[in-house]
């Protein structure tokens, strides 16, 4: 993978503005490589400072009296740059040989940050070359603590500032989404038109019925013409008859667009959930992740289907009638507008709060969700310890929370209504005061106040509307917003450019000087060098924590390496095509995972292709034919899910089997037999044993007895290689790690059969 450099924005973005112009009066931004907030001085006290790395200084500046000072440290003579862990705290530590030069104190708050300057700081004092490495900057979900916009602090629960929500352009996100049904949604704003149109001709039609029709404004009924009346009703019918057919078009136009929409938006969701790293989704709960495919997407639907349409005909009707009440009497129609000022303002009031509440409300709902889906799949564990009373105590204290802030939310809006309705009533009675008046003395005809008043109440209406479409608006932007969230996260691990197919690969293995932390802080892995030839088997062993299953990920390329390199067949990993390099590799993990289907499709799930007879060979080869064809369904028997209608050996020889089907050249076994008995653990050594033929294989074990016929033992231990070599020779070794665990487990194993 090329190396990207980091932008100047990257690396200056987070910087105070005077800081920035103070910095730019000492050194140039380009020279400037790396930059990151330390915030304690050396009396452990809470303070205002920068690092600022250059090619030949580190900088600090400290911000006292209202300026900032710097110190510059200059690079050369300095040995090496290390990060000494404390309790709550960090140093950052400037080396000349075994002298301590100068010390930068820091909270965890900032602890990744200096973390990234200490490795480019290491690396300038190393002399290495950065072209080779993998990018450090930006990964895509590193989590930003202030908004870039507005400077607010950004909730932990948000990717995104909910300050800065409404400048997002919620509606021309969503237009990616309606482009394709353009000629659709256009139909249905235009039937929107027309029914506004027809709404607007309705009040007009008063004035004549009352004044010609009836005669009222000849002196009152016998004065008029009945026929003449007869027809403005045949009119007024005609148009109620049109606007009922085209509403109802416009709505089912629309709540299909709508529907179609929402189709498209947990398609793109769903599917961009899949091409995200492993690391977004162990930092976020599932039900958070669930109610954006669903009820996110759902409310979405609601905004395009109804909500944009009404707002639509809502604004129109209000131009419309507004031309309409000056065009019958300019004074009335001041006298109209004069609430307008105070409606516009309590708007703009509840706005802010509705907008705030709701994005908290979805936030609390996530994490109602993530409540029972954290507890459904643990329903077994549940049971056994007797925690029915607690989780249900856990989910009510969530939903009560919930209802709390729910209630919160409807005591607001539901304020809102009753106060607009108050200030249109307001408009209403000094419109009757002032025309009646004028009614009354002859300076107005009657049909031209009921025409008037018609035309109010249908401008009053839309601008409660709009109102009223404000909170739907609200709901409708914070799942926008939550939806984009997703679709905005770049996967931290993708194919580039150009990526190689790897239509074969023979299965040799190499990491060289592999270094990795999942934090950024903390190195799992140190400087890990292993050659693995094609064909061999290779046991990974070590104390609980040492890197195996660290190892594992990075070679599945789950995560990619901080420094150094894995090859397989001489390429780097970072060089294949995801897709194509994980169909060579086969896995069977530790707690084997099944979806709800049948047993069938569990084990075709690498290859939906295969045939029944392909899958009946692959089970007998990992010992499940017998206990499948046991079942009534045989191969069609549903498997619960997460297979929990199976025992543990079960699932773990259809895992197999599995792996078996899909053929792959190399093999990953992660504690495959450590949780089942000694019977089925036989069955499935069997079963390994025919799987491991012409593969390279990765075995992890903690009973060490079944690393015994791997051609090469490696054993790990605090992130690095400790030991290397055959079961025999490394169990001879006293007081090697491997003979240490091999004699702990002996030892287990005669108290076992002493107290049976």
């Amino acid at each position: 993978m090329t190396y990207t450099p980091p932008t100047k924005e990257d690396v200056l973005g987070h910087l105070p503005q005077d800081l920035l112009e103070t910095l730019r009066g000492q050194v140039s931004p380009e020279a400037v490589q790396a930059a990151a907030p330390h915030d304690l001085d050396q009396a452990g006290r809470y303070a205002d400072s920068y690092l600022v790395l250059t090619e030949e200084n580190l900088g600090q500046f400290r911000h006292v009296d209202g300026r900032w000072t710097c110190h510059w440290q200059p690079l050369d003579g300095l040995s090496g740059a290390v990060i000494v862990e404390g309790l709550g705290m960090g140093l950052l530590r400037l080396l000349a040989g075994e002298k301590t030069v100068a010390e930068y104190r820091f909270s965890l708050r900032h602890a990744k940050a200096i973390a990234k300057l200490q490795r480019k700081l290491e690396r300038r004092l190393s002399g290495k070359d950065e072209s080779d490495l993998p990018p450090e900057r930006g990964k895509p979900d590193d989590k930003k603590i202030r908004c870039e916009t507005c400077g607010h602090v950004i909730p932990p629960w948000s990717e995104t500032c909910p300050a800065c929500l409404s400048k997002r352009k919620v509606l021309s996100r969503l237009s990616d989404f309606i482009k394709p049904y353009k000629w659709q949604a256009a139909v249905g704003f235009g039937l929107a038109i027309l029914v506004t149109i027809d709404q607007l001709i309705r009040p007009a039609l008063s004035k004549p019925m009352l004044d010609k029709g009836l005669g009222l404004s000849q002196g009152g009924l016998g004065h008029g013409d009945y026929g003449l009346l007869l027809k403005y009703i045949l009119v007024l019918a005609a148009l109620i008859i049109f606007a009922a057919v085209a509403g109802a078009a416009r709505q089912r136009l629309m709540g299909m667009l709508g529907s179609r929409i929402s189709r498209d938006i947990r398609d793109r969701t769903y599917e961009h959930m899949h091409k995200l790293s492993l690391s977004y989704f162990s930092k976020r709960p599932t039900g958070s992740l669930v109610t954006r495919i669903t009820s996110d997407s759902d409310r979405i639907w609601d905004f395009v289907a109804f909500t944009v349409i009404e707002a639509m005909i809502s604004i129109l009707t209000v131009l419309g009638v507004g031309v309409a009440l000056f065009i019958l009497d300019w004074r009335l129609a001041c006298i109209v507008l004069l609430p307008i000022p105070l409606m516009i303002f309590l708007t703009i009031w509840f706005h802010k709060r509705l907008h705030s509440g709701f994005d908290r409300l979805f936030h609390r709902w996530g994490v109602l969700t993530a409540v029972v889906a954290d507890a459904l799949p643990g329903v077994r564990v549940i049971k056994a310890f007797g925690q029915e009373k607690r989780e249900v105590l856990r989910f009510q204290d969530e939903n009560s929370d919930f209802y709390s802030r729910e209630v919160d939310m409807v005591n607001l809006w539901t304020l809102f209504g009753p106060v607009m309705m108050f200030c249109t009533q307001i408009g209403t009675i000094l419109v009757w005061i002032a025309g009646g008046y004028w009614v009354v003395t002859g300076r107005m005809t009657p049909g031209t106040l009921v025409a008037f008043n018609g035309y109010m109440w249908m401008f009053y209406g839309p601008i409660h509307m709009i109102a009223h479409i404000d909170r739907m608006l609200n709901r409708a932007a914070a799942s926008v917003q939550r939806i984009f969230e997703v679709l905005d996260t770049e996967p931290a691990i993708f194919s580039k450019a150009g990526a190689l197919p790897a239509p074969r690969i023979r299965g040799g293995i190499e990491l060289r000087d592999v270094s990795f932390s999942y934090d950024g802080i903390r190195k799992v892995l140190r400087g890990i060098s292993l050659k693995i030839e094609p064909g061999q088997m290779v046991g990974l062993a070590g104390p609980s924590g040492g890197g195996k299953s660290t190892l594992i990920n990075l070679i599945c390329r789950f995560y990619d390496v901080l420094e150094g390199q894995i090859l397989i067949d001489g390429v780097d990993v970072r060089e294949y095509d995801i897709e194509a390099l994980r169909r060579h590799i086969g896995v069977v993990l530790q707690e084997p995972f099944l979806f709800h289907g049948t047993v069938a499709r569990n084990i075709a799930y690498g290859r939906p292709e295969a045939t029944l007879d392909e899958i009946i060979a692959a089970s007998k080869a990992a010992n499940a034919h017998d206990f499948i064809v046991g079942f009534p369904d045989g191969y069609d028997t549903m498997v619960g899910e997460r297979g929990h209608t199976l025992s543990g050996g079960e699932r773990q020889r259809i895992s197999i089997a599995r792996a078996v089907l899909n053929n792959p050249t190399i093999l990953i076994l992660d504690e495959a037999t450590s949780s089942v008995d000694t019977e089925t653990e036989k069955l499935i050594q069997e079963a390994l044993d025919r799987l491991i033929a012409n593969r390279t294989t990765i075995a992890i074990a903690h009973r060490l007895s079944t690393l015994r016929k791997a051609d090469r033992l490696v054993i790990l231990d605090k992130g690095q290689i400790v030991e290397q070599g055959t079961h025999e020779e490394l169990r001879e070794k006293e007081d090697g790690v491997y003979a240490k665990l091999v004699r702990m487990q002996s030892e287990m194993q005669s108290i076992i059969a002493i107290a049976g």
